[in-house]
C-alpha cells in the first residue's frame, strides 16, 4: 500500500492548541484541502511543524473520512514515545499561554465542552460514527456485526464476577483485536468492538433510539428538532451515519465529532464495567468490520482510576488491615504488566510511587515510609494495582535481581551528584520549604545503608557519597534565605521574574475557578520567588479565603 509523506504547519499557537485538544489528543485530526496538493494515499507519514518552530513526527496516519470539500479526516496510529515527549516539551511552554487564552475567551477549554457532553451522558449512552469513504453502505442502522456462529469465544465469563475486568487487562497486554459480546437477561445483546487492546465502538441489539447520537445531542440542547430531521433526510438519501450528516450540515466540526465519539465510547465502557447481570464472551478477529474515528480507549487507565476511587471510598483502617499479610513481602511489578504502566494516566505523586517501586527493592511496609503519597493513598494505589494483577510479591528477592535494581538506582543517583542542590533532592528550582523537607526525608530513607545487603565495595562507597551530597544539598537550601540566594546564583533573574508573574496569573485564574489548592500553591511559589512583592502576598491571603 502506497504511503505519502505530508508536512502540516500550524499557522498559530491557537490553531495548534485547538487542534491538539479537539483532535490529536483523541487520536484524530482533520486536514483541510488547502493543506495538500493532489490526492492523498490512504496511509500517511505526517510531520507537524509547531508554532514554536519545533518539528514533531513522523506520525503514522490513516485516512478514514473524506469531506465534501476534499479535506480528509485521519486517525493517528501508535504515537511513539519520542513524539509524545515532543508534545510534552512544547506543552511545558504553552500551558500558561493556554490558560491565558481560556481566561480571555479566545479559546474554548475541553472542560467547558466536556460539561455539555456529560449532560448527554447522564441521559443515555450512545455510539454513532461515520462510514469511511469508499466503504460499502450497510443495510439498516448500526455497526455491522460479524458472523461468529461457527466459532467459540476465546474468553468468556459472567458479568457477576471480576472475570471481564481481568480479561480487559489481558486484552490490553496482548493488544488484541476482536468483538466483545454481552448477553443480558432481557435478551438485549451488547457488542464492543476492540482494536489493539481497547474498545473503539459499541452497539446494542435491538437498536435503542435512546442511544442514537442525534437524540443525545438533542437532549443536551445541542440540536434542534429541525436539525435532527435534516440529518435524517441526509442519512436516508446518502446512506451515511448521523455523525457524518451533522458534519456536512456544519452543526459540528470533524474534531468535535471525534471528541464526542471518544467520550461516548468511554462512557459506555464505564457502564459496562458496572453491569452485574448477564454473560460475556470475546471472539478474536483478524480485523474489525469497519474503520472507526475514535481511538481505542486505554482500558488500564480507566480501570485503575475506577479501582483507586473505590479504594479511597473504603474505610482506610480496613484497607490497611487487608494488606497486613503483604507487609513483609517484597513488592514489584509483574514483568508482563509493566507494558501497561505507560498507558495509565497517573497523577504526579502516583507516578512518583510507581517510580519508587521500579527503582529499588522494597518490602511493602518500607514502601509506606518512602511513598510521596499519604499512607491511606499509598494503600489505595497498591490495592488498585493489585486488583489489576499488575503487582508481584515475593518472600525473598533473588540476589541478582536485587543487585541489578539497587545497583542501577545507586549508580544513577551517583551520576546526579554534580547537579544543582535542587536536582540532587529531585526538586524543581521553584519549590517550597515543605517540599524540600519531604524529599530530603524520603531520599535519606531510600539511601539508608542499613536498608541494603550484599553490596559490593563500589556501591557501598557510592552510598556514602550520595548521603553526604544529600545532606549538603539540604543544608544549603533548607532555609528560605539560603534557598533564595542559591536560586539567584543558578537561575537568571529574568527567568525568576517571569516565572513569578506566570504563577501569579495562574493563581488569579485559580481564584476565579474557586480552586483554593491551586491558587494557594501558585501564590505561595510566586511569593517564594519574589518575597517582597505585595501583590503575591495579597494573592496568597485571598486564595486562603476561597
Amino acid at each position: 500500500m502506497a504511503i505519502r509523506d505530508l508536512t502540516y504547519t500550524f499557522a498559530s499557537l491557537n490553531e495548534f492548541l485547538e487542534t491538539y485538544e479537539t483532535g490529536i489528543s483523541n487520536g484524530g485530526m482533520f486536514i483541510g484541502r488547502d493543506r495538500f496538493d493532489g490526492e492523498l494515499a490512504k496511509e500517511l507519514r505526517l510531520d507537524l511543524v509547531l508554532p514554536t518552530g519545533r518539528r514533531v513526527g513522523p506520525l503514522h496516519a490513516q485516512v478514514v473520512h473524506v469531506a465534501p470539500d476534499g479535506g480528509v479526516g485521519v486517525r493517528l496510529q501508535d504515537i511513539s514515545e519520542q513524539v509524545k515527549a515532543g508534545f510534552r516539551q512544547v506543552f511545558e511552554f504553552v500551558a500558561d499561554v493556554r490558560d491565558y487564552l481560556v481566561t480571555s475567551g479566545q479559546y474554548v477549554s475541553r472542560t467547558d465542552y466536556d460539561a455539555g457532553v456529560q449532560q448527554a451522558h447522564s441521559d443515555a449512552a450512545a455510539r454513532a460514527g461515520v462510514a469511511p469513504s469508499g466503504a460499502p453502505r450497510r443495510q439498516g442502522r448500526g455497526i455491522a456485526i460479524p458472523d461468529l456462529s461457527s466459532t467459540s469465544p476465546a474468553l468468556k465469563g459472567s458479568m457477576s464476577d471480576r472475570s471481564l475486568r481481568d480479561a480487559m487487562v489481558q486484552l490490553a497486554v496482548e493488544q488484541v483485536t476482536g468483538l466483545l459480546t454481552i448477553r443480558y437477561p432481557d435478551d438485549r445483546v451488547r457488542y464492543g468492538y476492540w482494536d489493539r487492546g481497547g474498545p473503539v465502538a459499541w452497539r446494542v441489539d435491538p437498536l435503542s433510539e435512546d442511544e442514537v447520537l442525534g437524540v443525545l445531542l438533542f437532549r443536551a440542547g445541542q440540536l434542534t428538532k429541525e436539525q435532527i430531521a435534516e440529518s435524517l433526510e441526509i442519512m436516508e438519501t446518502s446512506g451515511c451515519r448521523q455523525g457524518e450528516a451533522l458534519v456536512q450540515m456544519g452543526v459540528m466540526s470533524y474534531p468535535q465529532l471525534i471528541m464526542v465519539l471518544g467520550k461516548q465510547n468511554e462512557f459506555v465502557l464505564q457502564q459496562v464495567m458496572q453491569d452485574r447481570r448477564g454473560e460475556w464472551g470475546f471472539h478474536l478477529l483478524p480485523s474489525l468490520p469497519e474503520q472507526f474515528l475514535a481511538s481505542s480507549i486505554k482500558v488500564p487507565s480507566l480501570l485503575f482510576r475506577a479501582l483507586y476511587s473505590h479504594a479511597r471510598d473504603m474505610n482506610s483502617s480496613e484497607l490497611l488491615e487487608m494488606q497486613k499479610p503483604l507487609l513483609d513481602k517484597y513488592i514489584s511489578f509483574d514483568p508482563v504488566a509493566t507494558e501497561l504502566l505507560g498507558d495509565i494516566k497517573f497523577q504526579k505523586k502516583e507516578a512518583g510511587l510507581v517510580d519508587v517501586i521500579q527503582a529499588s527493592s522494597w518490602r511493602v511496609r518500607e514502601l509506606f515510609s518512602v511513598s510521596p503519597l499519604s499512607r491511606a493513598m499509598t494503600a489505595a494505589v497498591i490495592w488498585a494495582l493489585d486488583e489489576m494483577r499488575l503487582l508481584a510479591y515475593e518472600e525473598t528477592e533473588d540476589l541478582e535481581r536485587y543487585l541489578a535494581r539497587v545497583g542501577g538506582r545507586i549508580t544513577r543517583k551517583k551520576q546526579q551528584l554534580g547537579d544543582t542542590h535542587f536536582n540532587v533532592l529531585e526538586l524543581h528550582w521553584i519549590c517550597l520549604g515543605p517540599d524540600i523537607q519531604d524529599n530530603y526525608n524520603r531520599m535519606k530513607e531510600e539511601f539508608k545503608p542499613s536498608r541494603f545487603h550484599d553490596l559490593p565495595a563500589d556501591l557501598l562507597s557510592a552510598l556514602d557519597q550520595i548521603n553526604a551530597r544529600i545532606d549538603e544539598a539540604f543544608s544549603e537550601i533548607e532555609s528560605d534565605r539560603d534557598r533564595r540566594t542559591y536560586r539567584a546564583k543558578i537561575v537568571e533573574k529574568d527567568m525568576i521574574l517571569q516565572s513569578a508573574e506566570l504563577l501569579g496569573n495562574k493563581g488569579e485564574m485559580a481564584i476565579m475557578r474557586r480552586d483554593k489548592r491551586e491558587a494557594t500553591t501558585c501564590f505561595a511559589k510566586a511569593a517564594e520567588l519574589i518575597p517582597n512583592e505585595p501583590k503575591f502576598r495579597e494573592g496568597l491571603r485571598r486564595s486562603e479565603g476561597v
